[in-house]
């Protein structure tokens, strides 16, 4: 039960950390999916589905993200994919690119299954699914997360291929690049090219927040982080600090405008203070060691669980790097919502 008491630990200082800053309640409303994960763990363990259920959930939102996406472009005219209510083209994205790994992962699962060929398709297509879902987000941070995510990937299970299918699988793999980036309609293209025109500009000397909005909003989280390390700013205080660097020249006063520090490590410091940045790291480091020796396990089931576990920790963690993916109460849902899952089917015989 190490699971359940590490998202508690982490509630209960984010809380802690809030608290000082008179801001629980707002705290509380991000945090609260943790504190339900003991109990969702228990019903898990007492009543365990079979493991089919999380692959058949899993293809299915990425087909469903795929279908969305495309949906949304090519009826809707949309520039960018995005999800439902407070689900931004960059959640959304990212949400769908570790639905297209989780069902990459679940082949090796798939492929020791009696019904082998239909699980094989059916995760493949959910595979594509997530990555034209991500593709069509325009999210250059999940971009590039994915070469993260694709060697956790090659460090399970392609180890044993032998040098032709290394190289097969390479050249699709760069064909598909190729072909993704040169097709006007997806938008990498354009989202590439803006991007590299916008740090050419920031390296320039343009320091304003349209062409290096990350930039200037780390290096004023940065600076706040290093006029009071130990308890934070809080939410509110941070937006007051930023407003007065910018007055100052420091930054460029739009970034006050921000709602994040689009850094999740940087986010929790500058809000929750030490305590706080330390519990979320503790979220990324325990999970990862606990599902580590799964790797290794001859049983393609376990195997396939640990590596969701770990795409999921390295895949949050490298989408926490260029946006706040812990500001958002989906983001926080989504994280120890899997963990638990993943867990609870870990820990227990499949049915």
């Amino acid at each position: 039960m190490i699971l359940p008491v590490v998202a508690a630990l982490f509630a209960f200082a984010w809380l802690l950390g809030a608290s000082w800053h008179g801001e629980t309640l707002q705290a509380f409303n991000l945090v609260w999916p943790t504190m339900l994960m003991a109990p969702m763990l228990l019903v898990l363990l007492l009543f365990p589905p079979s493991t089919a259920w999380l692959w058949a959930g899993v293809l299915t939102g990425g087909v469903a993200s795929g279908v969305s996406s495309l949906w949304q472009r090519v009826v809707w005219d949309e520039v960018r994919s995005e999800g439902a209510g407070s689900l931004n083209a960059i959640l959304f994205g990212n949400f769908s690119l570790i639905l297209a790994v989780f069902c990459l992962a679940g082949l090796g699962w798939a492929w020791g299954h009696r019904r082998s060929s239909f699980w094989v398709v059916a995760l493949l297509a959910g595979a594509i699914g997530g990555l034209l879902g991500s593709i069509l987000s325009g999210t250059r941070g999940g971009w590039v997360t994915l070469p993260a995510l694709v060697v956790v990937l090659w460090w399970v299970y392609g180890r044993g291929f032998k040098v032709i299918q290394v190289l097969s699988v390479v050249a699709v793999g760069v064909l598909a690049v190729v072909i993704v980036i040169m097709v006007p309609q997806t938008g990498v293209q354009q989202r590439i090219a803006g991007g590299v025109e916008h740090a050419q500009r920031y390296l320039q000397g343009e320091r304003g927040v349209e062409h290096g909005g990350r930039v200037e909003i780390w290096r004023g989280a940065v600076m706040l982080i290093a006029e009071r390390p130990v308890y934070g700013w809080g939410s509110r205080g941070a937006r007051t600090e930023l407003e007065r660097l910018g007055t100052e020249g420091l930054i460029d006063p739009k970034v006050a405008e921000y709602a994040h520090a689009h850094n999740d490590i940087l986010d929790a410091w500058v809000r929750r203070g030490l305590l706080g940045v330390l519990a979320l790291l503790m979220l990324y480091v325990v999970p990862a060691a606990l599902f580590w020796s799964g790797l290794d396990d001859p049983c393609p089931r376990q195997k396939a669980l640990a590596t969701c576990a770990l795409l999921l920790v390295v895949g949050s963690f490298g989408f926490g790097l260029s946006y706040s993916f812990m500001f958002y109460p989906v983001g926080v849902t989504l994280y120890t919502g899997w963990l638990c899952v993943l867990w609870g089917l870990y820990c227990v015989a499949d049915t």
